[in-house]
């Protein structure tokens, strides 16, 4: 289980997305870079100490987790040591209109780039739910589809907590992702704030890029767009040989 929190990120002056679902993708890493990783590591803006943010950045371990995969019959996956290839991971749930697409358009971008470049089977693409009791196998069938994931590809993973407190252990405790359920009074559903991360780890298991949302209000927000993401796998694949 992860020690840090959320309150170690606000205690170090940085502002995590939180505001429904908003916001767009921003640069992610820290430090210097490190036997176990590959590519060189980049700053954060504003952020003196990245081992102070909630979530593993650059040279650190992707934390553990084993979580069902409802479209693979339920079988269990161990995160990182049941992949043999790079990852790219993020957390999300079905039914957000915002932030959540963009994050699972961003990783289907980088899916379709893998398999142009012909090395779709070193590379998994892992989306993780905090909201179970809602995202079940067909829902994530319809939301892969929605958003044009290609699962007959093979390397794309959904996992299920098994409840909601599985969920807050192993998103927001363990893998630092911060997310709160919402219940507006003019909405029949609720939905969740949450943060918006995407992870790319090597084979190793080690972080080499957090990809960070940011609000898309403000427009002088970072972007990071598919090429940077693509760019990074791409030179990532190289280094690894």
């Amino acid at each position: 289980m992860r020690k840090r929190t959320l309150l170690a990120s606000v205690g170090s002056g940085v502002a995590l997305s939180l505001s429904g679902c908003m916001g767009m993708i921003g640069n992610g890493s820290d430090g210097e870079s490190n036997s176990n990783t590959y590519l060189d590591a980049k700053e954060w803006e504003g952020v003196d100490d990245p081992s102070n943010l909630p979530f593993p950045t650059h040279g650190e371990a992707l934390p553990s987790a084993t979580l069902p995969a409802p479209l693979r019959d339920g079988t269990e996956f161990s995160m990182p040591d049941d992949f043999e290839t790079d990852l790219l991971v993020t957390f999300i749930y079905t039914t957000c209109m915002t932030m959540c697409p963009r994050l699972t358009a961003l990783m289907a971008q980088t899916q379709d780039y893998a398999r142009e470049e012909g090395y779709s089977d070193q590379v998994s693409f892992v989306e993780t739910t905090f909201d179970p009791a809602r995202d079940d196998a067909d829902a994530f069938r319809e939301w892969a589809d929605k958003h044009r994931v290609e699962m007959d590809d093979g390397n794309w993973y959904f996992l299920r907590p098994e409840n909601k407190d599985r969920a807050k252990e192993v998103v927001q405790e363990n893998y630092g992702v911060y997310f709160t359920k919402t219940e507006p009074e003019d909405m029949d559903a609720y939905m969740f704030s949450h943060t918006g991360v995407i992870l790319l780890a090597n084979k190793k298991g080690y972080v080499e890029r957090a990809y960070k949302l940011q609000a898309q209000q403000n427009p002088e927000s970072p972007r990071v767009s598919r090429q940077e993401i693509n760019d990074d796998l791409a030179t990532l694949r190289e280094r690894e040989g």
